[in-house]
């Protein structure tokens, strides 16, 4: 890169960061007008935010990191901020947003980055895979014999230790990511049969467990996750092709088969006669049926299962392009689920499409940081790959589902729904992503190998590349 090109990137880094701290400052002005002497609370929070923002952005400038990347994450912090805030005020929860557990959450990001140098390490040994199966399993055990259900929906994900509540299938995720990681590490020479069987292993352990707590709208996103690390970290085979088309035909399958049990299953429920083996999966069958029937006619069920998406649907289209001004507060859980329907309905479809635009950026971002990785270490790709699904698929599940196009999933929104432990699994990915962006050696930057990983002969063959010589070249 010339000194004039890295002059201008400099500039249009530094403008970038600016327009994040202009746009804090929009949102500061809009709670004022909002909320008045309520507003009180978020300035508090908005000048340390805006400090953090300009500090932690020059020093990710200067260590090369992906400035794009990083005013994206800067924004959907900013925006959930507000929201949550303004949540407490116009919809008063049953929980409350807590700027601690948001700073808890933010160190412990920087503290797993800090460490991850070791945890890829981790990820190098043979045994690695097998680990993961392991704590996936241990995690759905924990939460089948202690977990319990707060909301009444008949979903076991969260472990409550003392007045503390925890969304244990969230660690789930993490695991995911660093089981593929580990299947796909760059040191490891293994071959088709053996990953298939290894990923269906961790694969049919997830669908277990999600199935014995009525969990599906994790698995959905380990479901995509693991098909999309098949599909780009595989080499290219009749045994993939087959694979994936199997498992596309199976789930189509699975899907018409629920479809067919509700109905045979049903009039038992109702007698009270149904025999124990169909109880585990009547749960699961149930709320498939009703995720897809709802969303093909809202007015199904609209004092039951279609309400929440109703008024959804109303606050939806009160929002305008600034925000509604007289406060619809029927939305159901506006903290969590309808997260980002509150946004839209509080401060309008300009920040609900700039916040579309921000999980746009972190999937290409992270599609191009998995790519450029590719060619050097597959365990590094696979993280930032896996990572950036993770975020940007939940987000679009959220989003999709709570507009009422897709079936609603029941997940929080990354940045922009409230919870200790997804805030910390959220920030934690977006701090692998930052810190994988880092410009390579080459441009200025440090480069995320250690120096013995160098060495051109520690890189299996599928993932060298090289140039086809011109016609007239010599071989």
């Amino acid at each position: 890169m010339s000194e004039i090109q890295t002059t201008e990137k400099q500039s249009r880094d530094s403008f970038r960061l600016i327009l994040v701290i202009i746009l804090q400052m929009i949102l500061g002005l809009t709670m004022f007008l909002k909320l008045g002497s309520d507003s009180i609370r978020f300035f508090i929070v908005l000048i340390p935010l805006i400090v953090i923002t300009a500090l932690l952005g020059a020093f990710c400038h200067s260590r090369g990191v992906d400035m794009k990347l990083y005013c994206a994450f800067a924004v959907l912090t900013s925006a959930g901020t507000a929201l949550q805030m303004l949540i407490d005020k116009v919809y008063h929860p049953l929980t409350t947003f807590s700027e601690l557990k948001t700073a808890v959450a933010f160190a412990v990001a920087i503290f797993f980055i800090l460490f991850y140098k070791l945890f890829r390490k981790i990820l190098d040994k043979a045994p690695a895979p097998y680990l993961m199966i392991v704590l996936s399993a241990a995690v759905y055990a924990v939460l089948y014999l202690f977990g319990y259900d707060p909301n009444g929906y008949g979903t076991y994900a969260w472990l409550k230790i003392g007045s503390y509540t925890l969304q244990l299938t969230d660690a789930t995720k993490v695991i995911a990511v660093m089981f593929y990681s580990s299947l796909f590490a760059s040191r490891k020479e293994r071959n088709d049969q053996y990953i298939l069987v290894l990923s269906n292993i961790f694969f049919l352990t997830n669908l277990a467990g999600a199935v014995l707590i009525h969990e599906l709208g994790s698995f959905f996103i380990l479901y995509i996750v693991h098909m999309g690390m098949i599909i780009i970290f595989m080499r290219h085979s009749d045994i993939k092709r087959r694979y994936v088309i199997a498992v596309i035909a199976l789930t189509v399958l699975a899907l018409g088969t629920s479809f067919l049990l509700f109905y045979l299953l049903r009039p038992m429920a109702e007698a009270g006669t149904m025999p124990s083996l169909f109880r585990v999966i009547w749960p699961i069958v149930k709320k498939v049926h009703t995720r897809f029937s709802i969303t093909a006619n809202l007015t199904e069920d609209p004092y039951g299962a279609g309400y929440q998406l109703l008024q959804g649907k109303k606050a939806l289209w009160m929002g305008g392009l600034f925000g509604n001004t007289v406060n619809f507060t029927a939305i159901p859980v506006p903290e969590s689920d309808m997260a980002y329907i509150s946004l839209i309905n509080s401060f309008g479809f300009v920040w609900g499409f700039l916040v579309m635009a921000a999980f746009l950026r972190i999937m290409r971002a992270g599609s191009r940081i998995s790519i450029r990785l590719l060619e050097t270490d597959r365990r590094d790709a696979a993280v930032a790959y896996g990572v950036t699904l993770m975020l940007f698929l939940q987000a679009m599940f959220v989003i999709f589902g709570s507009c009422n196009i897709i079936p609603l999933a029941g997940l929080p929104i990354p940045f922009l729904s409230r919870g200790g432990t997804y805030q910390m699994i959220t920030f934690c990915f977006a701090g692998l992503l930052l810190y994988m962006s880092r410009r390579p050696q080459t441009e200025g930057g440090e480069d995320l190998r250690e120096p013995e990983e160098y060495a051109a002969e520690d890189i299996p063959e599928q993932t060298k590349i090289y140039r086809i010589p011109e016609a007239d070249e010599p071989v």
